[in-house]
Formats: C-alpha cells, sequence, structure tokens
C-alpha cells in the first residue's frame, strides 16, 4: 500500500473555499452588444456633436480661401457683420435700404428665387409685375398682413397663400425688402421709405385677415402713404476720380467696399465665384475687355445662360443702375479690372455716366448675344 496520499482526496476544504470564492469575486467575460455605452456618455457626445454644428454654422466664414491666410485675415472674417475695407470708414460702406433688403430678400427667395421669376404655376414673378413696381400702398399692404385665394399676376392667375410678414419683420426691414424687389431684376420703381411702412402699418392695424386680389385693387392706384419721401440716391462726391480730361485715380479702396457688399456673395472675395452657379470674374473677356460692355453689364444685369472662361452658366445678375451712382460703379467696376483682369484700365465716372445715358432706360437684363454684339 502506498504511503503516498491522493491530492485530490486529501485538499483542505479551506483551500477549496478560498478558490470558489475567489472565483465569485470575478466579473464575467463581456459579451459583444450587451453593454451599450451609457446614457450619460451617449447624452455627452449628442451635446458635443451639437456644438461643434452650431459654431461651425456661425463661424464658417464662409469656407473662405483667405480665412487663415495671415496675410488677409482677421478674426472678424469669420463674423458674418459685413466689414468695410481696410482704410475705409465703416459710414462709407454703410448699407443703402436697397442693399439692405438684398440680406432679407433670402425670406422670399424659397418662392420667388434668387432671379425674381417665381415658380411657373405655384409663385408668381417680381419681374415687371405691377404689384410690385406700381402702387407703393398695396405692395406694402402685401407684406404686412399677406395674401390668400386667386391673383392675377401678368397672364397668369395663380391660387395660393402668402404669409404676413408684420410680425416677424420691422418696419425697416419691410422697407428694405420692398426697395429691394423695385429695384432689382429690371425693375425701375423708388424706394419706399420706412416711415412710411410704418404709416401703412398704422393705417392697417385693425385688419385680421390676408388680402384678396378684390381687396387691393379697392385700394387706389395712385393711394399715397403717408410718412417722408424715399431719400433721394446720393450724389457723386469726395471719392470720385479727380478729372483731367476724363482721366484720374479712382479709389480702389472704396471699389473693394463696394465689391465687399454687393459682388463678394457671389463672386467671392477671390473673384472665381462659385462654378457651376455664379461665374469667375478672373479670366473673364467681360472683365478685361470693352470698359463700356463691363458698365452695361452692372447697370442692367445680365439674364439668361452665358458663358466664361470656357464653362457654361445660366442665372441671372440683377441690376445695379438703381442702387449704385456712376462714381460707386466707377471704383467697383475699377477694383474689379484691377484686382481679377490683369491690371486692366479704371474706368472713370464719366465714362460710366455716358453708358447710363445710353443704357439706362432699358428694362431688362443683357442676353450673352447682346454681350457679344459689344465691339471687343
Amino acid at each position: 500500500m502506498s504511503n503516498h496520499s491522493d491530492p485530490q482526496h486529501n485538499s483542505d476544504p479551506q483551500d477549496v473555499l478560498k478558490v470558489t470564492a475567489a472565483a465569485k469575486r470575478e466579473h464575467p467575460d463581456p459579451a459583444e452588444a450587451q453593454h451599450p455605452l451609457p446614457s450619460g456618455l451617449l447624452l455627452l457626445f449628442g451635446v458635443i456633436v451639437c456644438f461643434a454644428g452650431v459654431y461651425l454654422g456661425v463661424y464658417h466664414g464662409g469656407f473662405r480661401g483667405n480665412i487663415y491666410n495671415e496675410s488677409e485675415s482677421t478674426p472678424d472674417l469669420l463674423s458674418s457683420k459685413k466689414l468695410a475695407a481696410p482704410g475705409v470708414s465703416q459710414v462709407a460702406a454703410e448699407l443703402t435700404l436697397v442693399e439692405q433688403g438684398k440680406a432679407v430678400y433670402a425670406n422670399c427667395q424659397p418662392c420667388h428665387q434668387a432671379s425674381g421669376l417665381g415658380i411657373a404655376g405655384q409663385f408668381p414673378s417680381l419681374v415687371a409685375a405691377d404689384w410690385v413696381t406700381g402702387s407703393e400702398k398695396r405692395l406694402v399692404a402685401i407684406l404686412l398682413k399677406g395674401l390668400v385665394g386667386p391673383m392675377k399676376v401678368g397672364d397668369t392667375v395663380y391660387n395660393g397663400a402668402m404669409p404676413a410678414w408684420e410680425k416677424a419683420l420691422s418696419e425697416k426691414k419691410i422697407a428694405a425688402v420692398v426697395s429691394y424687389v423695385r429695384a432689382s431684376w429690371g425693375n425701375a420703381a423708388p424706394e419706399i421709405s420706412e416711415a412710411k411702412v410704418a404709416a401703412a402699418k398704422k393705417e392697417f392695424a385693425s385688419r385680421v385677415d390676408p388680402w384678396t386680389e378684390a381687396d387691393l385693387l379697392a385700394i387706389p392706384a395712385n393711394a399715397v402713404l403717408e410718412g417722408a419721401a424715399a431719400p433721394a440716391a446720393p450724389a457723386a462726391g469726395a471719392t470720385a476720380a479727380k478729372s483731367a480730361g476724363g482721366s484720374g485715380a479712382v479709389d480702389l479702396d472704396a471699389g473693394k467696399a463696394q465689391y465687399l457688399v454687393i459682388c463678394v456673395v457671389c463672386h467671392q472675395p477671390t473673384g472665381l465665384g462659385l462654378p457651376p452657379v455664379f461665374p469667375p470674374l478672373v479670366k473673364s473677356e467681360y472683365v478685361t475687355g470693352n470698359p463700356e460692355r463691363l458698365i452695361a453689364i452692372i447697370l442692367n444685369g445680365v439674364m439668361g445662360p452665358i458663358e466664361v472662361d470656357g464653362k457654361p452658366y445660366n442665372n441671372l445678375m440683377p441690376a445695379q443702375g438703381a442702387v449704385l451712382t456712376d462714381t460707386k460703379i466707377s471704383q467697383v467696376a475699377s477694383f474689379v479690372r484691377s484686382s481679377f483682369g490683369e491690371g486692366a484700365s479704371p474706368i472713370q465716372p464719366e465714362q460710366v455716366a455716358e453708358a447710363r445715358k445710353k443704357y439706362g432706360s432699358r428694362p431688362a437684363g443683357w442676353t450673352e448675344a447682346e454681350l457679344k454684339a459689344f465691339p471687343q
């Protein structure tokens, strides 16, 4: 009989209990899809993602290339606030009523489109529409209280609804947007002042329902709104070119300020535009070519398909003749030719005045065929 004991039979019961207790203290092996992230951690991640989206939306700077260019960038470039060019006072870069209206028109664009032509059969055109260029009292009334039911615009009958903007927009913003639509896309009606909008708001204060066509037609077409008259267009001032036989130095800094206010959204700070929507100014024959043709484009705008630098575009450029003085057109055109036109010669206010005499009464924007007909 062996003297060696069997360890399996001679194990101390206390040792067995210790091993069992240690095993019980161990957590089970993790298994896939059985332990999701804690809800608190998921909430934290959601907050971070939302904050990042809001931050990017506010401070994206238009995703412009000069944001991180140390020779051009400033912290203010990240702001959506429009800035004057370096060396130009904020007063000089202050927006006119029509220029302010362009930003407010973003509320109207989904229906009436950037071109003002609306959507056929659904939303009416604002181009050459009597409701826009005619009675200012009717137009302001529509903005204030909205519109419902069938309405004839041009030769087409529309049957929809337009919301009231009285509570959403201030009197100044309503004045700005109605002035903008009356001065864009070939429309050439006068501005409507903030004081006139305030007068209309007071007159129609008791009305709670939107207008119908019959209601609007009951307002006399020649009805006058009380309040200050529309401001007169500013006269050419001290920034005009110093003329000596029609030649002189043009204030390119002032032209840059105008460009940053009016043109930069479409054509960008680089002048490269936003293909395939807005064409570039760089390498464009319309910039470097005949100065009279460039002036005509700024005065009356462009409509329909056009080819620039070998690429097709089909959009509408609004007319600026009713918004900008001869001096301002001279400055912005000269800035564009100097910056994006390989140093092309400046354009004098006298040249703009001469072109305005010839083309100022033109009701519509230029087509590519008409622009090609200009001497090179």
